[in-house]
C-alpha cells in the first residue's frame, strides 16, 4: 500500500486554473426545461454528473466512477480574495509605489512600516490603509483591484523570497475563479419534482450576473460610476462565495431568508470537513442499541442481540490452512454465513440451491463472510469516550432480546447506567485488529484506571452489598447453602466437614492461594492471610483494594476469575435471601425523634446567639474576613455538626429488619447496611430520609437575601435564622412544609444549572488538552517526544512507569493522550460553583474555573494569593509577624477614610478615620503628603480634608475622587489583604502570613521573609521571577490543589506531563490555539484544530510542508497513526 509522504500546500495561478478547468463557464442557468444540464452553464456535462442517466463528457464515467471535473469563470475585472486581504495589505505597505522593491527584509519589518522614502530608488512613500475586508486607501485615494494587482505583479520574487513568501501575490487578487466541479455541489430533485440547488452553486449564479452585466455596461461605455459600482457587488459575491461570514459586510442569503454555507463555512467547525468528516468518520460494521445489565455474563462478555449478530459479519479468507475447515463452516452453519467474495470482488450469498455449487467453488484467496459467533472479539464502546476505557474489548455472547447486556461490574468505565443508554459495538475486520482488540483492550488488562491506578472494573451496588452481608460476623449458611452459592460462583468445588459455614469461609473460596494483605478502614481493618479472610467487612473500599492487588500480585487473568466469581455469588446470595428497601426502613423511633428535634433546638439557639453577636457588632472577627462572611462560615459550621450528629442518632436507632437464614436470625436495616457498605447510600441520604433535611446551600452558601433584605414574604425583613435562610428541619418521609420547598428547589435548581453548563466548558478544556498533547510519545530510548522530535521528558513521570500496570512504559504508548484525558475526564466531575472552603483556602479559587486559567497559562489568576514565610528569628514572635504584615497589607485611602463628593458644591471631602489609622498603622501627616501631590489646594479641618475642584464636568470630579480612594499610603501594591495564620513547624508552632493578592519581587525585598519557602499561585509570575523550572514546578502544585481540593487523585506523572508539555518551549504555553496547539508545524493539525481557513491560507501563502508525522494528520488522510503498534516499522533481510 503507498504512503503519503507529505502534502504541500500553494494556490494556483491564473494559468493553471485555466489549465485544469473542463469548461468555461458563460451561463448562469443550469438545467433547461426538459431537466437536462445546459452547456456552459454550472451544471455542464463535463464539470462531472450527479444524475444516474448521464455519462460525464471529460471522463466517460458515470455518477459513481466520475470524481468531478472543475471550470472556470474569467472574471471582466480583478476582485481581491478576502481571504489573502491582510496579505495584500502587509505587501503594499512594505514595497515601494514606485519601483516595487521591498523596502526593508524580514530582520527590519517594523523599520519598513515606518518608513518615509524607498532605500532603493528614494521614491516619498504614501500611507495605506485598510478597511476590511478588501478595500485599500492610499492616503485618501481608493486602491482598485486592477492597480493592486499591478503592484503586487512588480514585486521580485527574490524579495518575496527574502520574506519566506512562496507565491505570486498578484495571484491572490483574482483574474479567473475556479468552479467546483457538481459533486461537491450536487442539487436535489424535491417531492414536488423541483430541483433544489446547492448553496454554492446559488452564489456562483449571481456570480455569473453580476459579471456579465459588468461587462455589457464596459463594452456600452457606462459610466464609470456605474462600472465601479458594478464591480463592488462582483466583488462582494466573490467575497461571500468564499466566506459568508466575513465582518463588516452583510451575509448573503437564501430566498427564505437562511445564511448561506460557502466555502470557508464548509471546512471549519464542528460540523466542518476536517472535524466532521476527516477527523471523525463513519465506519460500516457497527451497531448500537440500549444496554441492560446481566449479573451471570463475566466482566470480558457482551451479550449481543441475534439480530445484530446476524448483520455483523467478520472476514475469514480463506489459505491452504484453512481451506477445509471453511468448507466445513459452510457446510455445516451455511444459514450464518452472508457472503462469499471472489477474489475479483463479486459477491454470492448462500442459499441451499447453490451450496454445493460454493462448496466446490470455494478455494484459495476467496473471502467468507460470516455472522458474529460465540467468542468473537468486538470493540464496545459508550460516548462521550472522556477516555482510554470508554471503549474495551469484548467477547460475544449471542443472546435472546434487543439490547446489549454486560456485567455491572463493567459500568465505571463506561460510566454506564442502565436509564436508557445506548452504546455501540464495533466488529474488527482483520486479525491484526482482533488480535490487537484481545490482547490489548479487553476488559480484563484495563482493570486498573489508567489515571490513577485505582480499580474500574470491580464489583459493585447489589454485588457489594452481597459481598458485605457475607463478610458479616453474624452471617452463617448450611453446607447444602453454601455449595449453590459456589455453584452459582462459577462450579467452584469446595469440601466441608461441618454443618454451618460462616461467610467469611465462603468468600475465602473466591481468593487466590497465597493473597496476604491488610486493608486499614474507618468501619475496621481487613486482614486476608495465604487466601483467607480472618477479619473485616467488606465494603467498596476493601473490595476495590482486593482487585487492585490480586491484579498487581497474581495477574489480569486471576483478577478477572476473581470478579466473576465474586459477583455471581454475591447476586445469588441476594436473590436467595432477599434485600429489599421501604418507607419502613427509614422509620425512627419517636424517642430518637425527640432526640434530634432537641439537636435542631440546640443548634438553632448557638445560631440566634451568633446572629445576636452579629447585630450588636460583639462577634469576634475572622482573619480576612468581614463581619458578615464571619457569620455565614460560623454558622456553616452549627448546621453541619447537626447533620452530622443526627447521623450518630439514625445508625444507632433506625428501625431493624429480622431475617431468618436457616434458623438464624440476622438483624439488619437494609438503608442502613447500604450506607454501610458504601453502594448507594451515604449516610448523609440516611440522615436527610430518617431525621432531617438539613441546611440547603447555593453555589456553596446559604441562599443569600432576595428582595427588600429577606428571601420570602413569610419572614421578617433582615431575618437571619436557620428557617428564612433555607434551613430544613423535616425529613423527606414526613414532607417538607411551602417555605421548605422553597429553598429545597433552589438548591436543587444549582446542581441542574451545573449539569447543564459544566459539559460543554470541560469538553472544549479536554479537546484543547488532547490537541495539544496528543503527539507527546514515549520513543525507544524511553523519552518522551512529540511529532518533530523534541524533548519533552528524558524519562516518563521521572521513573519511566506506567501508572496504570506498575510496570516500564511502553515504547510507542501515547502518554500525552493519556495525560490529556486524566485531567480532563474528573475535570467533568467537578462543578463549576464555589465551594464552602474554611479559613484560608477561601481566598484562593479552586474548583473546574482555577484549571481551566492553569491550563489556559492566564497572564494572571483571578484570585492570585500568596503564603509568606518567615525566618525561624521572628516566625515565633505574633506582634513582629503582626508588624510585618502591617508592613506588606496595601493600604490605599479608601482603607483609612470616607470619601464623599458634592457635585453641587464641586467640593470632595476626606473624613480621616484615627481607629483605621490606627489599625492599618499609617500616619496622618503621610496622608497630607500624598493628598498634596494630587491636590495642592486642599484644606484641613481636623480629621477632615476639603478639596475644591475648578472642574465643571460631574466626570471629572468622579474621576479625583477614585483617583483618592486608590491614593496608596503604605504596603505592597496588588496586595489587598494580609493574614497572619498559624502552622506546624519542627518543634512547635510558627506564624505565617497569606495574602489576597500577589508581589513577589516585592515581598522577596522584605528581609525577615524566607525566599526559600515563600509561594503564590501566579504561575506566570513566578516563571518571571524565578524561571521556567520553578513555573513548571507551580503548575504542577496548583494542578494538584485543584484536585485533592474536589477530592479527586490523578497520577503525578501525567500532571508532570502536562507541566512540562507546557513548559519545554522555554517560556509557560497555554494547550490553546496561542499556545501549544496553535504553534504546531502541521498545518492539517492546526487546521483541524481551530480556525481552519486561517492556517490553511497562512500555509499557502508561505508553501509549507505537512510531513504528516503526528496523529491528526494521519487520521485526516486515513494513515496508521505513528503510536502505539502504528509506530513499529517491519523491516525484511533480503538475501
Amino acid at each position: 500500500m503507498k504512503v503519503v509522504s507529505a502534502i504541500g500546500f500553494s494556490i494556483y495561478s491564473p494559468e493553471q486554473i485555466r489549465k485544469m478547468s473542463a469548461v468555461k463557464i458563460t451561463m448562469p442557468d443550469t438545467y433547461d426545461e426538459d431537466g437536462y444540464p445546459i452547456g456552459g452553464g454550472l451544471a455542464d456535462q463535463r464539470l462531472g454528473v450527479v444524475d444516474p442517466g448521464l455519462k460525464c463528457r471529460t471522463c466517460g464515467g458515470r455518477m459513481k466512477d466520475c470524481p468531478g471535473h472543475p471550470g472556470h469563470i474569467e472574471a471582466v475585472r480583478p476582485v481581491v480574495h478576502v481571504g489573502f486581504g491582510k496579505f495584500i495589505y502587509q505587501l503594499l505597505r512594505f514595497s515601494c509605489r514606485k519601483c516595487a522593491r521591498v523596502m526593508h527584509m524580514a530582520d527590519s519589518i517594523e523599520e519598513s512600516k515606518r518608513s518615509l522614502e524607498c532605500p532603493h530608488c528614494g521614491e516619498k512613500q504614501r500611507k495605506i490603509k485598510f478597511v476590511k475586508p478588501t478595500t485599500y486607501y492610499e492616503d485618501d485615494r481608493r486602491l482598485l483591484p486592477n492597480e493592486i494587482r499591478e503592484r503586487l505583479e512588480h514585486i521580485p520574487d527574490e524579495d518575496l523570497h527574502g520574506l519566506g513568501v512562496s507565491i505570486r501575490p498578484e495571484w491572490a487578487v483574482l483574474t479567473v475563479l475556479m468552479v467546483p466541479p457538481v459533486t461537491v455541489r450536487p442539487s436535489i430533485t424535491l417531492e414536488t419534482g423541483e430541483r433544489s440547488e446547492d448553496d454554492l452553486t446559488h452564489k456562483l449564479v449571481d456570480i455569473l450576473r453580476i459579471n456579465q452585466r459588468l461587462e455589457e455596461n464596459i463594452d456600452a461605455g457606462a459610466p464609470q460610476l456605474i462600472i465601479e459600482d458594478l464591480w463592488e457587488l462582483l466583488q462582494y459575491h466573490v467575497t461571500t462565495f468564499f466566506d459568508n461570514e466575513t465582518a463588516g459586510i452583510p451575509p448573503a442569503r437564501h430566498r427564505s431568508g437562511r445564511q448561506l454555507k460557502t466555502l470557508f463555512q464548509r471546512l471549519k467547525g464542528k460540523e466542518g470537513r476536517f472535524r466532521y468528516n476527516l477527523s471523525g468518520k463513519r465506519v460500516n460494521f457497527s451497531a448500537r442499541t440500549v444496554v441492560s445489565p446481566d449479573p451471570t455474563l463475566g466482566i470480558n462478555e457482551l451479550g449481543v442481540p441475534i439480530d445484530i449478530a446476524r448483520e455483523l459479519t467478520v472476514p475469514v479468507s480463506v489459505t491452504q490452512w484453512n481451506l477445509e475447515a471453511v468448507k466445513d463452516m459452510i457446510r455445516k452453519n451455511n444459514e450464518r454465513i452472508n457472503y462469499v467474495i471472489r477474489p475479483d470482488g463479486k459477491r454470492k450469498k448462500i442459499t441451499p440451491a447453490n451450496l454445493e455449487e460454493i462448496l466446490l467453488e470455494v478455494t484459495m484467496g476467496y473471502t467468507v463472510e460470516r455472522q458474529l459467533f460465540d467468542g468473537d472479539v468486538i470493540i464496545f464502546n459508550r460516548q462521550p469516550s472522556l477516555h482510554r476505557v470508554s471503549m474495551m474489548a469484548h467477547t460475544v455472547r449471542v443472546l435472546p432480546g434487543k439490547t446489549f447486556r454486560f456485567n455491572v461490574a463493567d459500568c465505571a468505565p463506561y460510566n454506564a447506567d442502565f436509564d436508557g443508554d445506548e452504546m455501540n459495538v464495533h466488529v474488527p475486520q482483520t486479525e491484526e485488529a482482533q488480535a490487537e482488540a484481545e490482547l490489548l483492550m479487553k476488559v480484563q488488562e484495563n482493570i486498573l484506571s489508567p489515571r490513577n491506578a485505582s480499580p474500574l472494573v470491580a464489583p459493585d451496588l447489589d454485588q457489594i452489598t452481597g459481598l458485605y452481608l457475607l463478610s458479616l460476623d453474624d452471617f452463617v449458611v448450611s453446607k447444602k447453602e453454601a455449595c449453590n452459592l459456589l455453584n452459582a460462583a462459577g462450579g467452584i468445588e469446595a469440601e466441608f466437614d461441618k454443618n454451618t459455614i460462616s461467610g467469611k469461609e465462603i468468600f475465602s473460596m473466591l481468593l487466590p492461594e497465597g493473597l496476604n494483605m491488610e486493608i486499614k478502614d474507618k468501619a475496621g481493618n481487613v486482614k486476608i492471610k495465604n487466601g483467607k479472610l480472618t477479619e473485616g467487612f467488606l465494603n467498596t473500599h476493601a473490595n476495590r483494594d482486593i482487585v487492585k492487588t490480586i491484579f498487581n500480585e497474581f495477574g489480569s487473568d486471576e483478577a478477572r476469575k476473581y470478579i466473576d466469581a465474586a459477583t455471581r455469588l454475591s447476586v445469588q446470595l441476594v436473590y436467595g435471601y432477599g434485600f429489599s428497601l421501604s418507607l419502613r426502613d427509614y422509620h425512627l423511633p419517636p424517642e430518637a425523634l425527640e432526640e434530634v428535634n432537641k439537636l435542631y433546638e440546640e443548634g438553632k439557639q448557638k445560631l440566634e446567639e451568633l446572629v445576636k453577636k452579629y447585630k450588636t457588632r460583639k462577634l469576634e472577627r475572622l482573619p480576612g474576613k468581614t463581619l458578615k462572611e464571619t457569620l455565614e462560615e460560623q454558622v456553616m459550621n452549627i448546621v453541619e455538626l447537626i447533620r452530622f450528629h443526627c447521623w450518630n442518632i439514625v445508625k444507632d436507632k433506625i428501625a431493624m429488619t429480622n431475617v431468618d437464614i436457616n434458623g438464624h436470625t440476622f438483624s439488619h436495616n437494609p438503608s442502613l447496611l447500604m450506607a454501610q457498605a458504601g453502594v448507594k447510600n451515604k449516610p448523609i441520604n440516611v440522615v436527610q430520609m430518617a431525621a432531617l433535611v438539613g441546611q440547603q446551600a447555593v453555589r456553596g452558601k446559604r441562599p443569600a437575601s432576595g428582595f427588600k433584605k429577606r428571601l420570602l414574604p413569610h419572614y421578617r425583613k433582615g431575618d437571619l435564622g436557620d428557617n428564612a435562610r433555607g434551613f430544613v428541619k423535616h425529613n423527606y418521609t414526613q414532607g417538607l412544609n411551602a417555605t421548605e420547598y422553597f429553598f429545597h428547589a433552589a438548591g436543587g435548581r444549582d446542581s441542574v444549572v451545573d449539569k447543564g453548563v459544566n459539559p460543554a466548558k470541560t469538553g472544549y478544556m479536554q479537546r484543547r488538552l488532547i490537541n495539544a498533547l496528543q503527539d507527546f510519545i514515549v520513543w525507544e530510548d524511553a523519552t518522551v517526544r512529540d511529532s518533530e522530535g523534541n524533548l519533552i521528558q528524558f524519562k516518563y513521570g521521572g521513573d519511566g512507569i506506567d501508572p496504570s500496570t506498575g510496570k516500564p512504559i511502553a515504547y510507542g504508548e501515547p502518554v500525552g493522550v493519556v495525560a490529556a484525558q486524566s485531567i480532563g475526564e474528573p475535570g467533568t466531575q467537578m462543578t463549576l460553583r464555589t465551594f464552602h472552603y474554611a479559613g484560608v483556602a477561601s481566598l484562593a479559587q479552586f474548583g473546574f474555573t482555577r484549571l481551566v486559567e492553569l491550563v489556559d497559562a492566564r497572564k494572571s489568576p483571578k484570585k492570585p494569593v500568596m503564603e509568606i514565610m518567615l525566618k525561624k528569628s521572628v516566625s515565633g514572635d505574633f506582634e513582629k509577624v503582626k508588624g510585618i504584615a502591617a508592613r506588606i497589607e496595601q493600604v490605599s485611602l479608601a482603607d483609612v477614610a470616607h470619601i464623599n463628593e458634592n457635585f453641587e458644591r464641586k467640593v470632595v471631602t476626606i473624613t480621616i478615620d484615627p481607629q483605621m489609622l490606627k489599625d492599618k498603622m499609617v500616619r496622618e501627616k503621610d496622608i497630607l503628603a500624598q493628598v498634596e501631590l494630587i491636590a495642592p489646594n486642599f484644606k484641613q479641618d481636623g480629621h477632615e480634608i476639603s478639596i475644591k475642584t475648578k472642574e465643571d464636568s460631574l466626570k471629572s470630579i468622579r474621576k479625583l475622587t477614585l483617583r483618592l480612594k486608590e491614593l496608596h499610603l503604605s504596603g505592597i501594591p496588588c496586595i489587598r489583604k494580609a493574614i497572619i495564620i498559624e502552622k506546624k513547624a519542627d518543634g512547635g508552632r510558627e506564624y505565617a502570613i497569606a495574602t489576597d493578592g500577589s508581589n513577589l519581587p516585592e515581598v522577596f525585598k522584605l528581609e525577615e521573609v524566607d525566599p526559600y519557602r515563600t509561594s503564590t499561585n501566579d504561575v506566570m509570575e513566578i516563571g518571571r521571577v524565578l524561571g521556567i523550572e520553578a513555573a513548571r514546578n507551580a503548575i504542577i502544585q496548583e494542578i494538584n490543589k485543584v484536585m485533592e481540593m474536589q477530592d479527586l487523585h490523578v497520577d503525578d506523572r501525567h500532571i508532570m506531563l502536562i507541566a512540562d508539555g507546557m513548559t519545554f518551549l522555554g517560556e509557560v504555553s497555554s494547550v490553546g490555539r496561542h499556545g501549544l496547539a496553535g504553534k504546531k508545524k502541521s498545518v492539517l493539525a492546526r487546521a483541524a484544530f481551530e480556525e481552519t481557513a486561517k492556517h490553511l491560507l497562512h500555509a499557502c501563502i508561505y508553501g509549507e510542508e505537512d510531513d504528516l508525522k503526528g496523529i491528526a494528520e494521519n487520521i485526516i488522510i486515513g494513515q496508521t497513526i505513528p503510536a502505539g503498534t502504528g509506530i513499529v516499522k517491519l523491516e525484511m533481510k533480503l538475501d
